[in-house]
């Protein structure tokens, strides 16, 4: 397998990746910071609100951060070489090979493939950048390799 995506990283992609790894987390952030908000409109506590309102926007903010500053250090734009061996990952300033046992699971959903890495958090792949050839033939390597979670 020799498969390379190459991906921008625009703002709506970097927001949609931010809420699919936070996941549950992204959740009980947002229900925290509504539990601020109801509290601050009962106590008239301005500061609550706006503690609840930045929770409510939590990954929104996460994800504009992250579009900021990462966007500056290493680049938009990202090529994922994807091999029989490993991941590459390269931006405009570095390369990470991610060998594919580091990989401990691989979701997938409407989008994208979200792939969990031990020591490297996680990473998305989205699904509109694969051929119909290239997704096929990713497909049956990750599923030779049982890494796959619906």
């Amino acid at each position: 397998m020799n498969i390379t995506i190459v991906v921008e990283l625009t703002l709506g992609r970097r927001t949609r990746n931010v809420r699919v790894q936070l996941h549950h987390a992204g959740l009980l952030v947002r229900l925290l910071g509504l539990a601020y908000v109801v509290w601050g409109l009962l106590a008239y506590d301005l500061t609550l609100m706006l503690i609840g309102v930045l929770f409510l926007l939590g990954p929104e903010l996460i994800a504009l951060i992250r579009y900021r500053v990462w966007g500056r250090t290493f680049g938009r734009v990202y090529t994922y070489t994807l091999s029989d061996d490993h991941l590459q990952v390269a931006t405009a300033i570095t390369t990470l090979q991610i060998a594919w046992s580091a990989v401990r699971s691989i979701r997938e959903d409407k989008n994208d493939w979200s792939l969990r890495v031990v020591a490297a958090g996680g990473m998305t792949l989205p699904k509109d950048q694969f051929s119909p050839e290239q997704d096929a033939e990713w497909r049956a390597f990750i599923a030779d390799r049982a890494l796959v979670r619906t």
